[in-house]
């Protein structure tokens, strides 16, 4: 089982609650998107073709045989493009509190393209005022998250947020540029690896209906609902994750 994390975190944000449970079923990876966490600063500039790349040599490299690919939200982006790139190299696709596309605006994507990389250019250039800025950002985004109703990372967590510090601000500049452009309906009708959609019914960061509408479009695709917001798998592990044991194992036995 391949763990890919989303946006603004890293693997072991992510996923920290998870291993001990998913390790008792399936062998599981969980690595750092490129620019996320531990050395991410200095990382190449982000995109999510790229992550799903360097994913695929990481298969590669471990000499994994066919993994299931969790993607969890970005990481969900990262899944879908890694099945269309490298579809052979998987046994399954399991896409959780994700979508096909994530833009509010539609009309504001090529703003967004153009700002994302005066300022993505300006945080490499200035990397100690960037620093200073990403720790205002990830407060800022932890205090959004918290008015959403979602649960803010206890203090036994100072770890993880000290390795998401590490992060390259123009990395999650970039990310969020290319969440707001990524759009895979076109194609997500032709994947050809087996998928799963797990659908977080409250969630007010990715929406229920983008969320249905993903598993709408995948020919095949299993279908789970989990009763919980977009932090089910921080918050309420217990909730996820014996659905995504379950999703799992169906896909690999077919």
């Amino acid at each position: 089982m391949l763990l890919v994390h989303g946006w603004m975190a890293t693997a072991a944000l992510n996923w920290y609650g998870s291993l001990d449970f998913l390790g008792q079923s399936f062998h599981t990876v969980a690595p750092n998107l490129r620019g996320h966490g531990r050395l991410g600063q200095g990382a190449s500039p982000f995109n999510i073709e790229a992550s799903a790349d360097d994913l695929a040599e990481l298969i590669g490299a471990l000499a994994l045989d066919k993994p299931i690919v969790v993607g969890y939200s970005m990481g969900g982006a990262v899944a879908q493009v890694l099945a269309r790139r490298h579809p052979k190299l998987l046994g399954g696709i399991v896409l959780c509190a994700t979508a096909s596309s994530f833009a509010r605006h539609m009309e504001l994507r090529p703003a967004v393209r153009v700002v994302s990389r005066i300022t993505a250019a300006a945080s490499r250039r200035y990397p100690g005022a960037a620093g200073g800025l990403l720790q205002w950002q990830i407060a800022r985004h932890d205090r959004s998250a918290g008015s959403r109703g979602q649960s803010p990372v206890d203090n036994s967590m100072k770890w993880a947020l000290a390795e998401r510090s590490e992060s390259d601000l123009a990395t999650f500049i970039e990310a969020g540029a290319a969440l707001n452009a990524y759009d895979s309906s076109s194609w997500l009708p032709d994947l050809e690896v087996p998928a799963a959609v797990i659908i977080t019914s409250r969630d007010r960061t990715v929406a229920p209906w983008r969320q249905e509408a993903l598993a709408a479009l995948i020919p095949g695709a299993r279908r789970y609902v989990v009763d919980a917001g977009h932090d089910v798998v921080v918050a309420a592990p217990d909730l996820l994750l014996p659905v995504l044991v379950k999703a799992c194992r169906e896909l690999a036995q077919g």
